[in-house]
C-alpha cells in the first residue's frame, strides 16, 4: 500500500512539471510572435517611388475604321449602252480628263439626227410664226420638242466616253468589254476611280465622347499592313446628328497619302488627340488613390499629397497643382498607406 502511495505522489509530480515546461515554453513563443510583428511594424510597408517628371502629355480617343481613297467615284454613262472598249486596267493610275472606256455610237448618232431635224423645224417654224402664219400653241410644240432634242444630244454626247473626273487610280473595272450596260439596273458603274494622294477613315463616335470631337484635332492612324508606321492626320468632319440604327456619330479623318501606300479597303485603328499639354508635370496613373489623393515617400514615412490633375491617359496623369518636379512619388505598395505611415523604398 506504501509503494502504491509513493508511485501516486511521483506521477503527480511529473505531471506538474509538464505543465510548467510547457506554460513556459508557450510564453516564449508568444514573446516571439510579438516580437516580429513589431519589428515588422517598425520597419514599415515596402513601396516602390519614381520622380514626378517634365514630359509632353495627350489623351485620345482610339476607335478603328475602314481605309478609303479620298473621293471614291464609280464612273458610268447617264444611259444604257454597249461597252465596246475599256482602255484601262485596274491598278492605272490615270490624270484627269484621260479616256477610260467607250460606249457605242448608235444611241449618239440617233441622238445627233433627232436634234438636227428639231433645229431646223424650229428655225422654219420660228419664222413662220414671227410672220403670223401659225399660232403660239403650235410654236411652242415646236420649241418644246427642239429643247427636247438638244438635251437628248447633248446626253448622249457625253455618253460616247467616259473620262476620269480626277487624277487618281482605277480601283476596279466592273464590266467586261462588249457588254451591255443598263443605266437603270446597274449600281457599282463600269469603273471605280479613287483618289488616294489623301486617305480618309470613318469611324463611328460614341455619344459619351463625340462632345470631345473638334475639327482640325490630330490623329494618329495605324494600319496592319504596316504595323512600324503611324500616319498622322486630322479630323475633316463630324455629324452633327447620331445615326438612328446605332445611335453613333460619323467622323471623318484624313490622311496625307503622298507616297500612295495606303490602299482602300485597309482596316485601320485611330487614336484621336482631343487633350494635350507640353512641358507638364507628370505622374503615373498607379500613383493615384483616390481622384485627388497621392502618397510621396519623405524619408522613411509616407506623407499624404492632394493634387489637381489635368491631361490624363491610360498610362499618366498631368499634375496641375500639388507636387513639384523630382518629388518621390509611392506608384507601388500604396494599399494600406495612411499620413505617416513608416515605409521601406525597394531599391
Amino acid at each position: 500500500m506504501k509503494g502504491n502511495k509513493k508511485m501516486k505522489t511521483r506521477i503527480r509530480i511529473l505531471s506538474l512539471v509538464s505543465m510548467l515546461l510547457l506554460i513556459f515554453a508557450g510564453c516564449g513563443k508568444d514573446k516571439t510572435n510579438s516580437e516580429v510583428s513589431n519589428n515588422h511594424f517598425t520597419a514599415g510597408l515596402k513601396v516602390r517611388i519614381v520622380p514626378a517628371k517634365i514630359a509632353n502629355i495627350q489623351q485620345t480617343l482610339h476607335y478603328s475604321g475602314i481605309i478609303r481613297g479620298y473621293r471614291e467615284v464609280a464612273i458610268a454613262p447617264g444611259m444604257s449602252s454597249w461597252v465596246t472598249k475599256i482602255l484601262v486596267k485596274e491598278g492605272d493610275i490615270v490624270r484627269k480628263g484621260q479616256i477610260l472606256a467607250k460606249l457605242s455610237p448608235e444611241q449618239f448618232d440617233q441622238a445627233k439626227a433627232q436634234y438636227t431635224a428639231a433645229k431646223e423645224n424650229y428655225e422654219r417654224m420660228k419664222k413662220l410664226y414671227s410672220q403670223g402664219s401659225i399660232s403660239k400653241q403650235r410654236f411652242d410644240q415646236v420649241d418644246a420638242g427642239y429643247k427636247a432634242a438638244k438635251a437628248g444630244f447633248a446626253l448622249a454626247s457625253k455618253n460616247t466616253e467616259l473620262r476620269a473626273p480626277f487624277n487618281g487610280v482605277v480601283a476596279s473595272v466592273n464590266v467586261e468589254q462588249g457588254a451591255f450596260y443598263n443605266s437603270m439596273m446597274e449600281r457599282s458603274g463600269i469603273l471605280t476611280v479613287v483618289e488616294l494622294k489623301k486617305a480618309k477613315i470613318e469611324i463611328n463616335v460614341s455619344d459619351k465622347d463625340i462632345s470631345s470631337v473638334k475639327l482640325n484635332q490630330s490623329a494618329f492612324v495605324r494600319c496592319d499592313a504596316f504595323p512600324d508606321t503611324v500616319f498622322i492626320g486630322s479630323v475633316e468632319s463630324a455629324d452633327k446628328i447620331a445615326d438612328p440604327y446605332s445611335g453613333t456619330y460619323k467622323v471623318t479623318v484624313v490622311v496625307p497619302n503622298k507616297d500612295k501606300i495606303i490602299r482602300s479597303g485597309m482596316f485601320a485603328n485611330v487614336d484621336v488627340v482631343i487633350a494635350k499639354s507640353d512641358s507638364a508635370i507628370v505622374i503615373p496613373q498607379s500613383a493615384i488613390v483616390s481622384d485627388t489623393i497621392i502618397y510621396i515617400a519623405d524619408g522613411s514615412k509616407a506623407k499624404s499629397r492632394k493634387i489637381a490633375l489635368g491631361v490624363q491617359n491610360d498610362s499618366l496623369a498631368q499634375v496641375i497643382a500639388g507636387i513639384e518636379i523630382g518629388e518621390p512619388v509611392i506608384v507601388e505598395g500604396t494599399l494600406g498607406l495612411f499620413d505617416g505611415a513608416p515605409i521601406v523604398v525597394k531599391k
